[in-house]
């Protein structure tokens, strides 16, 4: 354990409100998700009810005006290593505080970092609903609410963004992943609105940040300084050796992750001289880094080592490619891909200098497009419409060159990005020819979305002349994608068949 918020012990009401919330959950409460626990009852380990469940429910007194038990804390942080059961812990709580706590046309939120996530959250609330009869007589699914009609109370998972929550007073309202908030806003937006209601509480619930700078971390410190706020922090500590296995036993502590899966994924992400690699230092040992620095996506060794491959598209054969970048200020990118056994061969066109008005010359770009389409080999060809509309609206209306559509979403993005990555790790990616593709992918950190892993990032999220750039990296990613997930008996589809 990192931190924990001293409790003392619980008064005698405090025991009861922990027995009854375990006995409800236990009973009532079942696992979600991917896992093999889906659909068994859920239980509240003696790690989960020691460091978290019975302070969040058992800290607290009987009010004297109410009569009712009052919860001491108001405001909570949890901070458990990827793959402890986030998103399960918050349909839980969410679920337990609603059924047994009962407020007339209460409500009650999550706030997940991304579309996506919205709806894997929503998910777990649905499916733990739906296998106990008794819930499922108690709550209606809605598209777009779970709602109590006898008592008016709703559950919503809303999207991070704070306009979501303006106007919303919230008995219960847990933010899922916060590391990835860029401010306090969001928080803000939420715990402005609990001020009137009865034993309203506000919960983060995450892994640790990409820096120290992050709001994440700002919050940590000031919810220290809050009597009324409660810390759980399962991580080691700056002075512990991150090598050293000993400090490893404080996350197998909580019983969600194994020593051997602990070194299974020290083994996959170590650094070359040995050392454990930031991303396992801050997902599975949960600590923020402690030097500014982010994480690369491809390791400048794989890269140099892919640079020395030397491997040509075969143009008479199916290939795909795809365009990244914009007409200004990015790098504006074209890149072909072609699976060979198991090899990559790519073939850029890149436009890094734009021209006396700022922007790139279009008709080069068109004129590389046709021939490419002029070739005799099947292909392929996209963007994302909702980066280059532009361009692919004068491709379309100038030249009649109709790019189709592999949108930028993380269901995409992410698995596009772990195609090149694993392609160039593995040295099966050859960049003789294509220099600025080779620089893009060492130029590429990893930003992560929880529910699909890691993507292509520019640093620090930066765009435009003067930076670091990575979009033939990024067109790379969907040509590979789209290569893989097209059949070329047929393609002229629209649309990346998922």
């Amino acid at each position: 354990m990192s931190y924990r918020t001293k409790t003392g012990r619980f008064s005698a009401a405090g025991k009861h409100q922990i027995e009854r919330t375990h006995i409800f959950a236990e009973t009532f409460l079942t696992f979600a998700g991917e896992s093999e626990l889906c659909g068994q009852p859920y239980e509240i380990s003696d790690w989960l009810a020691k460091n978290i469940w019975d302070p969040l429910f058992g800290t607290g007194s009987i009010d004297k005006r109410t009569h009712k038990f009052r919860r001491r804390f108001r405001r909570a942080l949890i901070g458990v290593h990827r793959g402890f059961g986030k998103s399960q812990l918050a349909a839980c709580l969410v679920l337990t505080i609603a059924t047994m706590e009962p407020i007339p046309n209460g409500m009650y939120g999550i706030v997940a970092d991304t579309k996506d996530n919205t709806a894997m959250v929503r998910n777990y609330i649905v499916t733990i609903i739906r296998a106990n009869k008794s819930l499922a007589e108690q709550w209606t699914i809605y598209k777009d609410v779970i709602r109590n009609d006898l008592t008016g109370q709703e559950i919503h998972v809303y999207p991070y963004k704070e306009a979501a929550l303006q106007g919303k007073h919230f008995h219960v309202l847990i933010g899922d992943e916060i590391h990835v908030w860029k401010d306090d806003s969001v928080w803000k937006a939420g715990t402005s609105g609990q001020a009137k209601i009865w034993n309203a509480i506000t919960i983060g619930i995450t892994t640790a940040g990409a820096s120290r700078d992050g709001y994440l971390f700002k919050l940590y410190h000031k919810l220290k300084n809050d009597k009324h706020a409660f810390i759980c922090w399962l991580g080691i500590t700056d002075e512990d050796d991150p090598s050293n296995r000993k400090t490893w036993n404080k996350i197998i502590a909580a019983g969600r992750v194994t020593m051997e899966e602990l070194e299974e994924q020290y083994e996959s992400d170590k650094n070359e001289d040995g050392t454990p690699g930031k991303s396992f230092v801050r997902y599975y040992l949960n600590r923020t880094p402690m030097e500014d620095v982010e994480e690369p996506f491809m390791h400048r060794k794989d890269v140099e080592r892919c640079k020395k491959n030397e491997l040509a598209i075969d143009y008479s054969s199916w290939f795909a490619y795809a365009l990244d970048g914009a007409v200004r200020g990015d790098t504006l990118a074209l890149v072909a891909a072609q699976r060979q056994g198991d090899m990559w061969a790519f073939e850029e066109w890149c436009w890094e200098k734009p021209g006396p008005m700022g922007t790139y010359d279009l008709m080069q770009v068109a004129e590389v497009i046709q021939q490419l389409a002029a070739k005799p080999g099947k292909s392929f060809g996209g963007c994302d419409p909702a980066r280059m509309q532009f361009l692919a609206n004068w491709l379309d209306r100038e030249c009649n060159i109709d790019l189709s559509e592999i949108p930028q979403t993380s269901s995409i993005m992410c698995p596009a990005s772990e195609l090149l990555g694993r392609n160039v790790e593995t040295h099966k990616a050859a960049f003789s020819n294509t220099p600025v593709l080779a620089q893009h992918c060492m130029n590429a950190v990893a930003a992560e979305s929880k529910a699909y892993g890691r993507r292509l990032a520019s640093e620090r999220n930066r765009h435009g002349q003067g930076t670091k750039r990575i979009d033939a990296a990024i067109a790379a990613a969907m040509a590979m994608y789209a290569y893989d997930n097209n059949e070329d008996e047929s393609p002229s589809i629209y649309t990346i068949d998922l």
